[in-house]
């Protein structure tokens, strides 16, 4: 089975998956065991993920996700980072932690049950702790943000499980919002159609990004590339006219992607975090 057709399959089953089984899948891809947290705890995670590995969503050994499910939910599954090369402990996030004002600890919450990046300016900027004149410049120095590239900084997954008192799942509001899935459905053309990608007639995500650009939310895209690569994109959605979608990347990068590339859609959370960036909404004197 190509990756497309994989990954269409992978969208129509987490499309019907009870809450429960997607709440231990979105766990188990955020690397987390859901039998040791005490917010699984009057669930039966073992039949859990028999059901999942059942439905091929999880390995036949083991606890892991599928690469198809984890394209699938993106690339921060329960709006946490990826586990950092050199992780800070416990005791030193709890005392950097210690150290922060109010305004700091703004930036955090509004990062913590993701998505966990957001845009500053200069992200990369080499400050100590004596230096640090700004919220973004004190969670550097500390490194309870860390900078990704020029204008994107991460929450630490580590940090943020700390801020989170443990949790995948807020408490109250069941924040981050289990990933809502409309996968496309397929419609061949006949042979001769120029492109598998091509012939792929897809309908069912058009509601999840007419709702995303009417509500101004994130969409987690699959789609394919021209070469049939496979990708996974985190975007804002401006439009979809003339046989494409109009998009932009959470980096600020204008995309668009052809319809009949599209392979599934799901809504992620209000865009709230690059727009205005961090810094710029704290302070906009700090915005350079």
């Amino acid at each position: 089975m190509g990756s497309d057709a994989s990954s269409a399959a992978t969208a129509h089953t987490l499309a019907r998956l009870g809450e429960d089984e997607l709440r231990v899948l979105v766990a188990l891809a955020a690397g987390a065991d859901p039998s040791a947290l005490p917010e699984f705890e009057a669930l039966d995670v073992a039949a859990v993920a028999d059901e999942l590995r059942r439905q091929g969503l999880i390995t036949q050994t083991g606890m892991a996700v599928t690469d198809a499910v984890a394209r699938a939910l993106g690339p921060f599954p329960a709006g946490l980072a990826p586990i950092s090369a050199e992780p800070l402990d416990e005791a030193t996030i709890t005392e950097a932690l210690g150290r922060i004002g109010d305004d700091d600890r703004r930036v955090l919450e509004r990062l913590v049950w993701g998505p966990p990046q957001g845009t500053v300016g200069n992200a990369q900027r080499a400050v100590t702790w004596p230096d640090a004149a700004s919220p973004i410049d004190r969670l550097l120095a500390l490194r309870l943000l860390r900078p990704v590239d020029e204008r994107t900084v991460i929450l630490p997954r580590e940090v943020a499980l700390v801020l989170r008192g443990g949790r995948i799942f807020d408490e109250n509001g069941e924040r981050p919002a289990l990933p809502r899935v409309q996968a496309a459905s397929t419609d061949r053309r006949p042979a001769g159609a120029a492109g598998a990608f091509g012939e792929r007639q897809s309908t069912d995500w058009r509601p999840v990004l007419d709702t995303a650009a009417q509500s101004d939310l994130w969409v987690q895209l699959a789609y394919a590339e021209e070469d049939g690569t496979l990708t996974s994109a985190i975007v804002r959605v401006l439009f979809v006219a003339h046989g494409s979608a109009y998009l932009v990347r959470r980096a600020g990068a204008r995309l668009t992607v052809p319809t009949g590339r599209i392979i599934s859609a799901q809504t992620l959370e209000p865009v709230v975090i690059n727009d205005p960036p961090l810094e710029q909404e704290l302070s906009p004197t700090l915005a350079h």
